[in-house]
Protein backbone atom coordinates (compact mmCIF):
# COMPACT_ATOMS: atom_id res chain seq x y z
CA UNK A 1 0.00 0.00 0.00
CA UNK A 2 1.37 3.39 -1.03
CA UNK A 3 0.00 6.58 0.55
CA UNK A 4 0.41 10.10 -0.79
CA UNK A 5 -0.05 12.92 1.75
CA UNK A 6 0.05 16.56 0.71
CA UNK A 7 -0.99 19.90 2.15
CA UNK A 8 -1.73 21.33 -1.29
CA UNK A 9 -2.79 24.80 -0.09
CA UNK A 10 -5.69 24.96 -2.54
CA UNK A 11 -6.91 22.92 -5.50
CA UNK A 12 -8.69 25.80 -7.17
CA UNK A 13 -5.79 26.59 -9.49
CA UNK A 14 -4.95 24.54 -12.57
CA UNK A 15 -1.28 24.47 -11.52
CA UNK A 16 -2.17 22.63 -8.31
CA UNK A 17 -4.32 20.11 -10.20
CA UNK A 18 -1.52 19.50 -12.69
CA UNK A 19 0.94 19.02 -9.84
CA UNK A 20 -1.38 16.53 -8.11
CA UNK A 21 -1.81 14.65 -11.39
CA UNK A 22 1.98 14.46 -11.76
CA UNK A 23 2.36 13.21 -8.18
CA UNK A 24 -0.23 10.49 -8.73
CA UNK A 25 1.36 9.48 -12.02
CA UNK A 26 4.87 9.24 -10.54
CA UNK A 27 4.05 7.59 -7.20
CA UNK A 28 0.96 5.52 -8.17
CA UNK A 29 -0.60 5.70 -4.67
CA UNK A 30 -3.36 3.41 -3.45
CA UNK A 31 -4.56 6.05 -1.01
CA UNK A 32 -4.04 9.78 -0.70
CA UNK A 33 -4.88 12.54 1.71
CA UNK A 34 -5.14 16.19 0.75
CA UNK A 35 -5.19 19.08 3.20
CA UNK A 36 -6.28 22.68 2.57
CA UNK A 37 -8.03 21.73 -0.68
CA UNK A 38 -10.24 24.86 -0.41
CA UNK A 39 -12.78 23.66 -2.99
CA UNK A 40 -16.39 22.55 -2.71
CA UNK A 41 -17.45 18.92 -2.64
CA UNK A 42 -18.46 18.81 -6.32
CA UNK A 43 -15.08 20.10 -7.50
CA UNK A 44 -13.24 17.70 -5.20
CA UNK A 45 -15.21 14.70 -6.47
CA UNK A 46 -14.50 15.69 -10.08
CA UNK A 47 -10.75 15.96 -9.39
CA UNK A 48 -10.68 12.59 -7.63
CA UNK A 49 -12.68 10.78 -10.32
CA UNK A 50 -10.38 12.12 -13.03
CA UNK A 51 -7.50 10.54 -11.10
CA UNK A 52 -9.45 7.24 -10.73
CA UNK A 53 -10.00 7.59 -6.99
CA UNK A 54 -13.64 6.58 -6.71
CA UNK A 55 -13.83 6.21 -2.92
CA UNK A 56 -13.37 9.14 -0.62
CA UNK A 57 -14.23 11.02 2.56
CA UNK A 58 -14.25 14.79 2.28
CA UNK A 59 -14.76 17.49 4.89
CA UNK A 60 -15.42 20.67 2.84
CA UNK A 61 -13.81 24.00 3.75
CA UNK A 62 -15.41 26.61 5.98
CA UNK A 63 -15.28 29.93 4.14
CA UNK A 64 -11.74 30.11 2.77
CA UNK A 65 -10.11 27.65 5.14
CA UNK A 66 -9.87 23.88 5.17
CA UNK A 67 -10.96 21.14 2.83
CA UNK A 68 -9.71 17.79 4.13
CA UNK A 69 -9.86 14.62 2.04
CA UNK A 70 -8.92 10.94 2.21
CA UNK A 71 -9.40 9.00 -1.03
CA UNK A 72 -8.58 5.44 -2.04
CA UNK A 73 -8.72 3.29 -5.15
CA UNK A 74 -10.96 0.31 -5.81
CA UNK A 75 -9.38 -2.84 -4.41
CA UNK A 76 -8.37 -1.16 -1.16
CA UNK A 77 -10.84 -1.94 1.62
CA UNK A 78 -11.18 1.02 3.98
CA UNK A 79 -14.05 1.85 6.29
CA UNK A 80 -14.32 5.41 7.72
CA UNK A 81 -14.93 5.39 11.48
CA UNK A 82 -14.29 9.04 12.43
CA UNK A 83 -14.45 12.26 10.47
CA UNK A 84 -14.07 15.92 11.36
CA UNK A 85 -12.12 18.91 10.04
CA UNK A 86 -8.91 17.74 11.78
CA UNK A 87 -9.00 13.93 11.84
CA UNK A 88 -10.26 11.33 9.37
CA UNK A 89 -9.82 7.77 10.63
CA UNK A 90 -10.45 4.56 8.69
CA UNK A 91 -10.07 0.87 9.36
CA UNK A 92 -7.94 -0.79 6.68
CA UNK A 93 -8.93 -4.40 5.96
CA UNK A 94 -7.02 -5.23 2.79
CA UNK A 95 -3.41 -4.51 3.71
CA UNK A 96 -1.91 -6.81 4.91
CA UNK A 97 -5.27 -8.55 5.31
CA UNK A 98 -4.71 -10.56 8.48
CA UNK A 99 -6.29 -8.03 10.85
CA UNK A 100 -7.63 -4.49 10.34
CA UNK A 101 -5.43 -1.59 11.37
CA UNK A 102 -6.30 2.02 12.06
CA UNK A 103 -5.29 4.64 9.51
CA UNK A 104 -5.68 8.23 10.71
CA UNK A 105 -5.11 11.28 8.53
CA UNK A 106 -4.63 14.51 10.45
CA UNK A 107 -4.68 18.20 9.71
CA UNK A 108 -3.76 20.04 12.89
CA UNK A 109 -5.61 23.20 13.98
CA UNK A 110 -3.99 26.58 14.58
CA UNK A 111 -5.54 27.82 17.83
CA UNK A 112 -4.24 26.64 21.21
CA UNK A 113 -7.69 25.61 22.44
CA UNK A 114 -8.39 23.52 19.33
CA UNK A 115 -4.93 21.97 19.55
CA UNK A 116 -5.63 20.68 23.05
CA UNK A 117 -8.83 19.02 21.86
CA UNK A 118 -7.05 17.70 18.76
CA UNK A 119 -4.32 16.00 20.79
CA UNK A 120 -6.83 14.67 23.30
CA UNK A 121 -8.80 13.05 20.44
CA UNK A 122 -5.61 11.46 19.14
CA UNK A 123 -4.70 10.21 22.62
CA UNK A 124 -8.13 8.65 23.20
CA UNK A 125 -8.25 7.12 19.74
CA UNK A 126 -4.87 5.41 20.00
CA UNK A 127 -5.58 4.33 23.58
CA UNK A 128 -8.95 2.76 22.75
CA UNK A 129 -7.77 0.93 19.62
CA UNK A 130 -5.97 -2.28 20.62
CA UNK A 131 -4.42 -3.09 17.25
CA UNK A 132 -1.90 -1.51 14.91
CA UNK A 133 -2.37 2.17 14.11
CA UNK A 134 -0.71 4.83 11.99
CA UNK A 135 -1.18 8.60 11.89
CA UNK A 136 -0.05 10.67 8.91
CA UNK A 137 -0.46 14.27 7.85
CA UNK A 138 0.15 17.86 8.86
CA UNK A 139 0.23 18.02 12.68
CA UNK A 140 0.78 21.79 12.55
CA UNK A 141 3.05 21.43 15.58
CA UNK A 142 6.78 21.80 16.06
CA UNK A 143 7.87 18.89 18.24
CA UNK A 144 11.46 19.96 18.90
CA UNK A 145 13.92 22.74 18.18
CA UNK A 146 15.63 20.57 15.56
CA UNK A 147 12.45 20.74 13.46
CA UNK A 148 12.91 24.50 13.12
CA UNK A 149 16.56 24.18 12.18
CA UNK A 150 15.89 21.90 9.21
CA UNK A 151 16.02 24.43 6.40
CA UNK A 152 15.89 21.98 3.52
CA UNK A 153 12.61 20.33 4.47
CA UNK A 154 14.17 16.96 3.57
CA UNK A 155 15.14 16.03 7.16
CA UNK A 156 13.84 12.46 7.56
CA UNK A 157 14.65 10.36 10.59
CA UNK A 158 13.27 7.60 12.77
CA UNK A 159 13.42 7.43 16.54
CA UNK A 160 11.43 6.18 19.52
CA UNK A 161 9.20 8.54 21.46
CA UNK A 162 7.36 7.18 24.49
CA UNK A 163 7.39 3.65 23.08
CA UNK A 164 6.58 4.68 19.52
CA UNK A 165 8.78 5.20 16.49
CA UNK A 166 8.22 8.14 14.23
CA UNK A 167 9.41 9.33 10.85
CA UNK A 168 9.44 13.10 10.85
CA UNK A 169 10.07 16.16 8.76
CA UNK A 170 9.05 19.52 10.20
CA UNK A 171 5.29 19.56 10.86
CA UNK A 172 4.41 16.87 8.29
CA UNK A 173 4.96 13.51 9.92
CA UNK A 174 4.11 9.83 10.14
CA UNK A 175 3.64 8.27 13.59
CA UNK A 176 2.90 4.61 14.27
CA UNK A 177 2.84 2.22 17.20
CA UNK A 178 5.13 -0.78 17.55
CA UNK A 179 2.45 -3.21 16.39
CA UNK A 180 2.12 -1.36 13.09
CA UNK A 181 5.90 -1.50 12.63
CA UNK A 182 5.83 -5.24 13.24
CA UNK A 183 3.26 -5.59 10.44
CA UNK A 184 5.28 -3.35 8.12
CA UNK A 185 8.95 -3.70 9.13
CA UNK A 186 10.21 -2.39 5.77
CA UNK A 187 7.99 0.71 5.69
CA UNK A 188 9.67 3.89 4.53
CA UNK A 189 8.75 7.46 3.67
CA UNK A 190 9.96 9.74 0.93
CA UNK A 191 9.71 13.51 1.05
CA UNK A 192 9.36 15.20 -2.34
CA UNK A 193 10.43 18.77 -3.17
CA UNK A 194 8.03 21.67 -2.71
CA UNK A 195 6.35 23.00 -5.84
CA UNK A 196 2.99 24.80 -5.86
CA UNK A 197 2.65 24.46 -2.06
CA UNK A 198 5.08 25.34 0.72
CA UNK A 199 4.62 21.81 2.11
CA UNK A 200 6.58 18.80 0.91
CA UNK A 201 4.44 15.93 -0.41
CA UNK A 202 4.99 12.71 1.54
CA UNK A 203 4.99 9.25 0.01
CA UNK A 204 4.56 6.40 2.50
CA UNK A 205 5.56 2.95 1.26
CA UNK A 206 4.11 0.40 3.67
CA UNK A 207 6.19 -2.41 2.18
CA UNK A 208 9.29 -0.35 1.36
CA UNK A 209 10.31 1.60 -1.73
CA UNK A 210 11.81 -1.47 -3.40
CA UNK A 211 8.73 -3.64 -2.92
CA UNK A 212 7.71 -3.18 -6.55
CA UNK A 213 11.13 -3.85 -8.09
CA UNK A 214 11.16 -6.25 -11.04
CA UNK A 215 11.15 -9.89 -9.97
CA UNK A 216 9.99 -13.25 -11.43
CA UNK A 217 6.23 -13.65 -11.36
CA UNK A 218 4.96 -16.36 -9.03
CA UNK A 219 1.34 -17.23 -8.41
CA UNK A 220 0.49 -17.06 -4.71
CA UNK A 221 -1.90 -19.69 -3.36
CA UNK A 222 -3.42 -17.15 -0.94
CA UNK A 223 -4.89 -15.26 -3.92
CA UNK A 224 -7.39 -18.10 -4.41
CA UNK A 225 -8.81 -17.43 -0.93
CA UNK A 226 -9.14 -13.69 -1.58
CA UNK A 227 -12.56 -12.90 -3.07
CA UNK A 228 -11.15 -9.83 -4.81
CA UNK A 229 -8.87 -11.97 -6.99
CA UNK A 230 -11.66 -12.83 -9.44
CA UNK A 231 -12.49 -9.14 -9.88
CA UNK A 232 -8.83 -8.15 -10.34
CA UNK A 233 -8.13 -10.87 -12.91
CA UNK A 234 -11.37 -10.29 -14.80
CA UNK A 235 -10.79 -6.53 -15.05
CA UNK A 236 -7.19 -6.99 -16.21
CA UNK A 237 -8.10 -9.74 -18.70
CA UNK A 238 -10.82 -7.66 -20.34
CA UNK A 239 -8.72 -4.50 -20.44
CA UNK A 240 -6.58 -5.57 -23.43
CA UNK A 241 -7.30 -7.06 -26.84
CA UNK A 242 -5.39 -7.95 -30.01
CA UNK A 243 -6.32 -9.38 -33.41
CA UNK A 244 -3.57 -12.01 -33.29
CA UNK A 245 -4.65 -14.71 -30.74
CA UNK A 246 -1.15 -15.50 -29.32
CA UNK A 247 -0.41 -11.79 -28.84
CA UNK A 248 -3.81 -11.29 -27.21
CA UNK A 249 -3.12 -14.08 -24.73
CA UNK A 250 0.33 -12.83 -23.73
CA UNK A 251 -0.85 -9.23 -23.44
CA UNK A 252 -3.74 -10.27 -21.21
CA UNK A 253 -1.49 -12.53 -19.15
CA UNK A 254 0.93 -9.64 -18.62
CA UNK A 255 -1.94 -7.36 -17.57
CA UNK A 256 -3.11 -9.94 -14.99
CA UNK A 257 0.43 -10.36 -13.67
CA UNK A 258 0.81 -6.63 -13.14
CA UNK A 259 -2.64 -6.32 -11.55
CA UNK A 260 -1.95 -9.14 -9.08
Amino acid sequence: MIVLAWNCRGMGQSSAILELRALVRSSNPDCMLLMEAKVNSGTMVSILHNLHFLNHVYVPPVRLSGGFCVAWRDGIEMEPVMMNKNIISCLVFSCPGSAPWLFSAVYGPNSSMEKRLFWENIRLQTKCFSGAWLIIGDFNTIWSSSDRSSGSGMDIGSRRIQGHRRIRSKIDRVVANEEWWRCFPNASIRMLPQTTSNHNPQILYCFGQNSFAKRPFRFEAMWIEDKRSYWVVNQAWQSLNHQFPPSKFFKRFSACRQAL
